[in-house]
């Protein structure tokens, strides 16, 4: 089934809104009164901004003393803005369009927050807004940007997390798979929603599982292993929204649903020639205060810089030594589907067939990312490729096969040390179970009805960093038979400028 109704413009339920939105405020105040009641941040405390964020270059921006005082007490947030305007040539016809996408999360270090020794809470949330090229295709099995939703203001994941030492947690609440199992980190820099979640799934699964923008109750277990070697299991309740349209039945994401069939997931995750994190700075060293003033830099500043300068030294350039993720699992589905040969017959008026049902599904699938060239300046960067590959049984899943890989490149615009560069291609195989039924109809309905049997797309994109956290991504997709080869549909290319801010 396919999860996005393109082309709607639908407003959200005032009541719904209301409703999360109150939600979201007890949530939040219970988190924040406390740590704004708290002492203020010492010196040596981190000042709670993300990685990359705009805010780096607005000196903290206006609200750098509260996020200090926050962080000091394990409490950070994040407000993340994407938005894109898309183009094409080709598919079923022209058009252009804008989306956007408004997100909001707060993370809690609750052992510092409140003493729970181990515990740790997540919450986020989206405002989704513009329309998706998505019709102007003919209705593609991927999705052609992983922003794409059903316009609407919804709660996404919520959850609290348990560590038992250092190696086991045990997470649970509302929770999404695309954010822990079948991803590639490598993947993740690309637009397409199916280097994310990937399209046999997003096909296969009731609602597309509870993937972007859908996610629902369970509970995830992972096991470290050793150093190298993970195990993640997971249950989730088997359907985000328990309709046809879960984006518009569950319009907020606050349905809960806990009475659907289970889905298990299992998977194992081997790392290999990992590189020792760069660790902060000890705390307790103090730093002079008259670096700035005289040029010089502080005793810790240069010690962490000796460590990295050395640590690049010794960092092995040969592409069996560079570091690599090796990622294999499985999923159950416990519910019942129909079969895919009898589903096409009965839905294009052919009366003389019984609905075939089947009672479960399941699937596997492998990732690989390995890192084929670092930069001599700066290991981390340089090129990396990755493959995913997944299959399914064909009699009860429209896609029962599918592969994507591509390479990106980081670290080798001169003076632009920060903007990337990527290329990337997707395959999914329409199940023999459908072609023959198509087939069947072309000959004994519709002799203009086209057999479906793939769809392909291939996506090249340039991220350009205006300043650290803000971003100006020009993207180009290619694609092969959009919705697997349907009737008006024809090959398209089109196109995107995406915009991202995180503060």
């Amino acid at each position: 089934m396919r999860r996005h109704q393109p082309g709607s413009s639908a407003s959200c339920g005032g009541g719904h809104i209301k409703a999360i939105t109150t939600c979201t405020a007890c949530l939040a105040g219970a988190l924040l009164i406390p740590a704004l009641n708290a002492t203020p941040a010492l010196a040596d405390e981190k000042d709670g901004l993300p990685e990359q964020s705009v805010a780096t270059s607005l000196d903290g921006g206006p609200d750098k003393d509260a996020r200090a005082a926050l962080a000091a007490k394990g409490v950070t947030y994040g407000i993340n803005y994407i938005g894109e305007g898309w183009g094409n040539s080709g598919g079923a016809y022209q058009g252009a369009t804008y989306m956007g996408r408004l997100e909001m999360l707060v993370d809690a270090d609750l052992e510092k927050l409140w003493g729970a020794k181990g515990l740790s809470f997540h919450v986020n949330g989206y405002q989704i807004h513009g329309e998706a090229l998505e019709k102007y295709l003919g209705g593609p099995l991927m999705t052609i940007s992983s922003i794409e939703a059903l316009p609407s203001s919804r709660l996404f994941e919520l959850w609290l997390e348990q560590k038992f030492g250092e190696r086991v947690s045990l997470r649970a609440g509302q929770l999404a798979i695309d954010s822990e199992f079948f991803i590639s980190a490598t993947a993740a820099n690309f637009i397409n929603a199916t280097f994310g979640w990937a399209t046999i799934w997003a096909q296969d699964l009731p609602n597309g599982a509870n993937a972007y923008p859908l996610a629902t109750p369970g509970v995830r277990l992972k096991l470290d292993i050793s150093d190298n070697l993970a195990f993640l299991a997971a249950v989730y309740n088997g359907d985000a929204a328990g309709c046809a349209d879960g984006q518009r039945c569950n319009r907020n994401g606050t349905d809960f649903r806990l009475q659907d069939p289970p889905m298990v997931l299992e998977e194992f995750q081997y790392k290999y020639n990992q590189r020792a994190e760069d660790k902060e700075s000890d705390p307790n060293e103090s730093v002079k205060a008259d670096e700035e003033a005289d040029g010089k830099v502080s005793a810790v500043e240069k010690k962490r810089r000796d460590r990295k300068n050395k640590e690049k030294a010794d960092t092995p350039t040969d592409p069996w030594s560079l570091p690599g993720t090796f990622k294999i699992g499985a999923w159950q589905h416990f519910g019942t589907f129909d079969g895919v040969y009898s589903s096409t017959l009965i839905d294009n008026d052919y009366e003389y067939v019984q609905r075939q049902r089947f009672r479960r599904n399941f699937a596997f699938y492998g990732v690989i990312d390995q890192q084929i060239y670092a930069h001599p300046k700066e290991p981390e960067k340089g090129v990396s490729i990755f493959v995913r590959v997944a299959g399914a049984p064909t009699e009860r899943n429209l896609v029962d096969f599918y592969i994507d890989g591509g390479v990106f490149l980081s670290g080798f615009v001169p003076d632009r040390p920060d903007d990337t560069f990527g290329a990337g291609i997707a395959y999914a195989q329409v199940s023999n179970d459908a072609i023959v039924g198509d087939t069947v109809i072309s000959y004994a309905v519709d002799p203009n009805y086209l057999v479906r049997n793939f769809e392909a797309m291939v996506e090249v994109f340039y991220k350009y960093q205006v300043v650290s956290g803000f971003y100006i991504q020009p993207d180009l997709q290619y694609m092969w038979n959009p919705g697997g080869n349907v009737t008006g549909n024809s090959d398209a290319l089109y196109g995107a400028v995406r915009v991202s801010i995180s503060y």
